[in-house]
């Protein structure tokens, strides 16, 4: 039985945050102003932008971005772009302030050989 507590935080009921559910689940459903479905902060999903310099295994430079994908500065990745014919095998090179082509997928490989071979 759901009690609710006077002066004791109680879950949200404003449907901005999500709720610990009986089951154990989290969801905007669940917030039914109970002490036991407390809030649970914002639910949301929020994708941090990044950007790079990469240069290609075959050719050029490129300035890229992307949407929740953490890329490592020094590592070979087999990119996906948004606009494909730019996919292929890069070098992340470093971390820049803006970048013009989307990735959507990055795959790690040891070098550039093997990220051409595989490819």
């Amino acid at each position: 039985m759901s009690r609710q507590y006077k002066g004791r935080s109680s879950s949200p009921r404003n449907k901005k945050r999500g709720c610990l559910c009986r089951d154990g689940s989290y969801s905007r459903e669940c917030c039914d102003g109970t002490y036991f479905a407390q809030g649970v902060g914002n639910v949301t999903k929020t994708e941090t932008t990044r950007y790079y310099n990469v240069t290609s295994c075959t050719h050029g430079t490129k300035h890229i971005h992307t949407h929740g994908i953490d890329l490592t500065v020094g590592d070979i990745y087999y990119l996906s772009f948004k606009h494909s014919n730019h996919t292929g095998c890069y070098t992340i090179s470093s971390t820049r302030n803006n970048g013009h082509f989307e990735v959507t997928a990055a795959t790690n490989y040891s070098d550039c050989s093997a990220c051409i071979s595989a490819n």
